[in-house]
C-alpha cells in the first residue's frame, strides 16, 4: 500500500467513524432534550471510547488486508497482539476482588506473546533467549499495568497518548519511513480517530467515562504499538512513544525512596502532585501536550541523525527540568547544565537524612535496650 493509498483509506475510515460517532451523539442529545429535568444535567457520551476502539481495531485489521505485502503483519504476529487486546479487554470484566487472579492472566498475556515472537529479535541481547523474553514480558506488563492505574484518576491521558503516538508516527511516514511502514500506518490511525473526540473532551466539555474492559484495550494497545519498535533498530522510537509514562514510574520510585525518610508526605503520581498545586486538569493537560510534542520533533532528529542514546538523554533531562520547576518554584530559571549540580545537591541531600535516620534508629533501639541491661545486671547482683 502506497503512502497516497493509504490516505485515501486513512479518508474513508474516517468518514465511516464520523457518521457513526456524530449520529450517536445526535441521537443523544436528541433524547436528553426530551426528557425533563428539574436542575443541571451533565453532559455525558457512554459509549464514545467505545465506538472508537471499535472502529480502531477494524481499521487495523482492514489495513492488513488491503496491504499486499504481509510479511511484517505474520512476523510481528501483529493479529495475535489484535486478539490480545481483546482477550486483556474480557480480562476486565473480571471483579476488583480477584485483583490477584487479573494480575496472573495479563503477566501470562504479555509474557506469552513475547515467546511468539521469532528468536532472532532477541538475539541480540547478551543474556540467553527465554530469559530475555520474560524480560521483556515483564518490562510490557509494568508499563501497561502503570497507564491503566493512572487513566484511572486521570481519564484524558488516554486521548493525548493516542494523539501522540499517532501523530509522531505519520510525522515519521511522511518524512523518515525507515521503520517499519506497517507498523507506522497502524499507529498512524490513531490520529484521526481519536482526534474525532477532542471536540467533545475540549469544546463541548463532555464526560465520555470509561470502563475497565475499555481501559485495558487502550492501554494495551497504545503500549503495544510502541513495543513494536524493540525489534527495530531504533529502540529509543519507542521509549519516546512512551516517554510521559516512564517519566511517571521515575517518579513513583523516586518519591516512594524520598518518602521513606520525609516527614512531607508528597503523593506518588506526578499528576497528582500538579492537580494538588492548581486544583485542575487543564494546566497538566497543556503540559502534557507540550512535552509530547517535544518528544515528536525529537523523534525526527531520533531517526535522521541516529542519535538514539544523545536524544533519549536529553528528553531525560528535560522531563527533569520540568519536574523541578513544577515542584520547586524556585528553580524556575535553573537551565539543562544547572540540572547535573542540583542533582549532586539533592543526592547529597539524601545520603543524609538517611544517614540521620540511621542513627536515630540506632539511639531508638540502644534506649530500649538499656532498661533491659539494668534488670539483668540487678538479678545478677541479688544473692
Amino acid at each position: 500500500m502506497t503512502t497516497f493509498h493509504y490516505f485515501i483509506f486513512l479518508a474513508v475510515l474516517l468518514v465511516l467513524n464520523v457518521a457513526v460517532l456524530y449520529s450517536y451523539f445526535f441521537y443523544r442529545e436528541l433524547n436528553v432534550r426530551e426528557e425533563i429535568h428539574n436542575g443541571f444535567v451533565l453532559p455525558v457520551l457512554k459509549h464514545a471510547y467505545l465506538i472508537q476502539a471499535a472502529t480502531l481495531l477494524i481499521g487495523m485489521t482492514a489495513l492488513f488486508y488491503f496491504t499486499p505485502d504481509k510479511i511484517w503483519f505474520y512476523e510481528s504476529k501483529f493479529l495475535y497482539f489484535l486478539s490480545l487486546t481483546l482477550l486483556f479487554g474480557a480480562i476486565g470484566l473480571l471483579s476488583e476482588k480477584s485483583k490477584y487472579l487479573v494480575c496472573l492472566f495479563e503477566i501470562s498475556g504479555t509474557v506469552g506473546f513475547m515467546f511468539l515472537l521469532p528468536e532472532n529479535i532477541f538475539s541480540a541481547f547478551p543474556l540467553s533467549v527465554p530469559i530475555v523474553r520474560v524480560l521483556a514480558g515483564l518490562a510490557w506488563f509494568i508499563v501497561y499495568k502503570l497507564f491503566c492505574v493512572i487513566s484511572d484518576q486521570f481519564e484524558e491521558i488516554i486521548l493525548i497518548q493516542s494523539l501522540h503516538i499517532g501523530f509522531s508516527a505519520l510525522l515519521v511516514l511522511i518524512f523518515l519511513p525507515v521503520l517499519p511502514v506497517p507498523l507506522l500506518q497502524a499507529c498512524g490511525i490513531l490520529l484521526p480517530i481519536m482526534f474525532m473526540l477532542t471536540p467533545f473532551s475540549c469544546v463541548l466539555q463532555y464526560t465520555m467515562p470509561i470502563n475497565g474492559c475499555l481501559r485495558n484495550v487502550y492501554c494495551l494497545l497504545l503500549t503495544g504499538l510502541a513495543f513494536f519498535t524493540l525489534p527495530t533498530e531504533n529502540w529509543s522510537a519507542g521509549i519516546l512513544m512512551t516517554s510521559y509514562i516512564l517519566f511517571e514510574l521515575a517518579v513513583i520510585i523516586f518519591h516512594f525512596i524520598s518518602n521513606l525518610f520525609s516527614k512531607d508526605k508528597k503523593p506518588l503520581f506526578f499528576f497528582e502532585n500538579l492537580m494538588k498545586k492548581v486544583d485542575l486538569k487543564e494546566p497538566l493537560i497543556r503540559v502534557v501536550v507540550y512535552y509530547n510534542f517535544l518528544t515528536d520533533g525529537l523523534l525526527l532528529f531520533l531517526i535522521y541523525l541516529n542519535l538514539q542514546v544523545q536524544i533519549i538523554i536529553l528528553v531525560v533531562l528535560l522531563y527533569t527540568k520540568m519536574y523541578m520547576n513544577i515542584m520547586n518554584p524556585k528553580s524556575t530559571n535553573v537551565g539543562i547544565i544547572d540540572l547535573f549540580k542540583e542533582g549532586k545537591k539533592t543526592a547529597i541531600t539524601s545520603i543524609k537524612e538517611t544517614s540521620q535516620a540511621i542513627s536515630e534508629l540506632k539511639k531508638v533501639y540502644a534506649k530500649d535496650a538499656d532498661p533491659k541491661e539494668e534488670k539483668g545486671k540487678k538479678t545478677d547482683e541479688q544473692p
